[in-house]
């Protein structure tokens, strides 16, 4: 069984903050989200992928050299077709709505709602180990 741990009422998390991967292959920011960055127009934000988890990333500064932004206009809404295919989203099914699910080194990061898919192996000893 898991271990409980509590959440404030006023946690980030309990907001609508969002994105959504659509069908088109865009990622779009939810009303909520583009207030809490103070986007008003065209803006250019880094966007992270984890692989281990599926999870992304989105920030309005990088520390690493030579990576572009991608360019979001003013209605949150980002081409990235190359990106979402390259990690892994099947986005063309139907759009993805991925929930905040807090900030890490000052990227704010979403995941998929629902439990997360771990597979196991058992090794010669009996234990299991994650792949």
């Amino acid at each position: 069984m898991g271990k409980l741990k509590p959440i404030s009422k006023t946690d980030k998390r309990m907001s609508d903050i969002s994105i959504t991967l659509d069908k088109q292959g865009r990622i779009c920011l939810s009303a909520a989200f583009r207030k809490e960055l103070k986007l008003e127009d065209k803006a250019p934000l880094f966007v992270f992928h984890d692989e281990e988890y599926g999870r992304i990333g989105i920030a309005q500064k990088c520390d690493e050299e030579g990576v572009e932004p991608h360019i979001f206009d003013s209605r949150g809404y980002c081409q990235a077709k190359a990106f979402l295919s390259w990690c892994g989203f099947n986005y063309k099914d139907g759009a993805i709505r991925m929930l905040f699910e807090g900030m890490e080194d000052g990227i704010y990061v979403f995941a998929e709602p629902g439990r997360r898919h771990v597979e196991l192996k058992q090794g010669k000893n009996g234990d299991l180990e994650r792949r």
